[in-house]
């Protein structure tokens, strides 16, 4: 039996001027990728909390402060090659200015995505469920987690 991989997956988030705003990206020259919250593979001998800083500035090129707000949960999963994973997914605060921006993706080179622009942008925590439901993985099972704990102001 194949080992699963550790994944490390980021909810970012920050204080909007109508509440909560999830951060969220997409490919746009793969719009059958879906939508995403930022995260990927813990590399041997990385924590996971800072596995999921650093694929979050690997994947959306964010320019503001990063906070661990905690784990929101795990599970276990497989890839669409089948191979099984398990999935470790935090909440970083952030106070990124910006509201949208496009980045190009950074990381593994061997990775399927390292090179493609992303268009990154953060949505209104209630609206970003459908979104996340867009991509071969449903990354919006934990949202009423954040919906639960109020952000600092």
């Amino acid at each position: 039996m194949k080992q699963p991989r550790v994944r490390a997956s980021s909810y970012v988030t920050r204080s909007g001027p109508g509440g909560t705003e999830l951060l969220v990206f997409h490919y746009p020259t793969k719009p059958r990728e879906g939508h995403h919250v930022p995260g990927g593979g813990v590399d041997p001998g990385e924590r996971p909390d800072h596995a999921a800083v650093r694929e979050t500035v690997e994947e959306t090129g964010i320019a503001g402060t990063l906070t661990h707000g905690g784990l929101l949960g795990a599970d276990l999963g497989r890839y669409t090659n089948g191979n099984p994973f398990i999935g470790l997914y935090f909440h970083l605060l952030s106070d990124e200015p910006r509201d949208a921006w496009t980045h190009t993706m950074i990381g593994d080179p061997a990775a399927w995505d390292t090179g493609l622009p992303v268009a990154c942008r953060f949505v209104p925590l209630a609206s970003a469920g459908p979104l996340l439901r867009t991509s071969w993985l449903d990354q919006s099972r934990y949202l009423d987690h954040l919906a639960a704990d109020p952000l600092p102001r």
